[in-house]
């Protein structure tokens, strides 16, 4: 039987730990609410620190990552309904019930909307009857504006809606666009009776996941049946040595200066920092079978598992947050990788930089960070008897030996992706 088809208790592990080393120049890619670069506490020394969630959100917008495999994050889901429900001529209080229902069946809430409460959100009044349901009647209180509705009408959370779940969004908004158009006197009676179906049936799926919800999960507060466990954890990056945040005071010159001052334009302060950054990430690759295998081949589901673990190789390597590029053109790539596969357990080994680095004997941070990382792994290994593969990808020359890599070692990407999508066991360790 194939291991995407077993139970996930007898799955066998396949487990990929990556150890990330990766050098930033002056940035601010991930900054707090104060504009500077984000920090945390370690070994009692401030590091600067990169977010997961940046992390997780620039790998999954990253130039290779199929856009066809990316589900949505949203708290707009009512509003895109509303929009077309209303655009089709179809009454807003209607429409607004409508999405009301869209917002539940996405996961934005436990209890179906009522007529009533699409009528107290548009603020308008009691609603005429037989012929007259679809007007309002003796309103009381000014309607709110379109803009009031819309934004009524997000959800408190973000939701997760995967590009089929949004397909059947698509699909149920044009069938209640057809059933208005077929017959108009009686769409509110069809409505109602959508409202209660798609709000008991819902428009979410437990099956044919996209590859971004299979990495890295989805939760659904309102109805946890549809929740997906993530298959990767990815860390906060944190320098592997102390950080200090800077200022920068900056101007602009006036250059229209049709007061002939002497002035700027404009004025500010700007913050950023640099340094090394350690980033640890988990994959487990059985898992992520299993969550692509429902709903699909398990040729299928083979092949786009092989896919999302290559994007997420890619994104470790090269995607990185975007916060104050134009400012500092601060794209990079990692420069070490330090990847295991097997069944041992995972562990984080950032507690090598708990004491921080600094350039000693000649060497650089970046030399330095990662003579760190191997000892510590090699001590690991031998301490807590794990016999897991090893590859190291070294793309930092001033750390490399020789003319050529010793095993364990790589020094190209695309000999790292053979051993990351290698399932055979067989790797470069020496």
């Amino acid at each position: 039987m194939p291991d995407s088809l077993l139970p996930a208790a007898l799955v066998p592990a396949d487990i990929l730990q990556f150890h990330v080393l990766t050098a930033f120049p002056p940035h601010n890619v991930n900054r707090d609410e104060d504009g500077r670069p984000k920090t945390c506490l370690l070994g009692g020394t401030v590091r600067g620190r990169i977010s997961s969630q940046a992390k997780k959100r620039a790998l999954r917008f990253a130039p290779h990552f199929p856009k066809t495999q990316r589900a949505t994050r949203t708290r707009e889901a009512g509003i895109l309904a509303f929009r077309r429900l209303t655009a089709a001529g179809i009454d807003d209080a209607l429409a607004v019930w409508a999405a009301l229902a869209v917002n539940m069946a996405v996961g934005g809430g436990s209890a179906a909307p009522t007529l009533a409460d699409a009528e107290k959100l548009l603020g308008g009044g009691k609603r005429g009857k037989g012929k007259k349901a679809a007007e309002l009647v003796d309103g009381e209180g000014a309607p709110r504006t379109r803009d009031e509705i819309e934004r009524s009408l997000r959800t408190e959370q973000g939701l997760v809606v995967s590009t089929r779940e949004f397909t059947r969004l698509d699909e149920a908004l044009e069938s209640l666009i057809t059933a208005r158009q077929q017959d108009a006197n009686g769409f509110a009676d069809t409505l109602a009776e959508w409202v209660k179906t798609v709000c008991k049936e819902k428009l979410l799926t437990r099956d044919d996941h996209d590859l971004d919800t299979a990495l890295f999960g989805r939760m659904v507060a309102a109805d946890p049946a549809f929740n997906v466990e993530a298959a990767c954890a990815v860390s906060h990056a944190f320098t592997t040595h102390s950080f200090v945040t800077e200022g920068d005071y900056f101007s602009a010159g006036e250059e229209l200066n049709a007061l002939a001052g002497t002035g700027a334009a404009i004025t500010s302060y700007a913050f950023f920092g640099g340094g090394v950054y350690y980033q640890h990430a988990v994959l487990d690759r059985g898992h992520l079978r299993l969550t692509l295998s429902e709903g699909r081949s398990t040729e299928d589901a083979e092949r786009l598992a092989v896919e999302a673990v290559d994007n997420f190789l890619s994104g470790l390597l090269f995607a990185q947050p975007k916060g104050k590029r134009n400012s500092h053109a601060s794209d990079v790539a990692a420069s070490y990788v330090l990847i295991t596969r097997g069944g041992d357990p995972a562990l984080n080994l950032g507690l090598a930089f708990l004491d921080p680095v600094a350039p000693k004997n000649g060497q650089d941070l970046m030399q330095t960070s990662i003579a760190r990382l191997t000892a510590f792994h090699d001590t690991a290994r031998s301490a807590y008897g794990l016999n897991n593969e090893v590859c190291a990808f070294n793309a930092y020359p001033a750390a490399r030996a020789g003319n050529a890599p010793q095993a364990p070692e790589v020094w190209t990407v695309e000999e790292l992706r053979r051993f990351v999508l290698d399932t055979s066991g067989q790797g470069p360790q020496a």
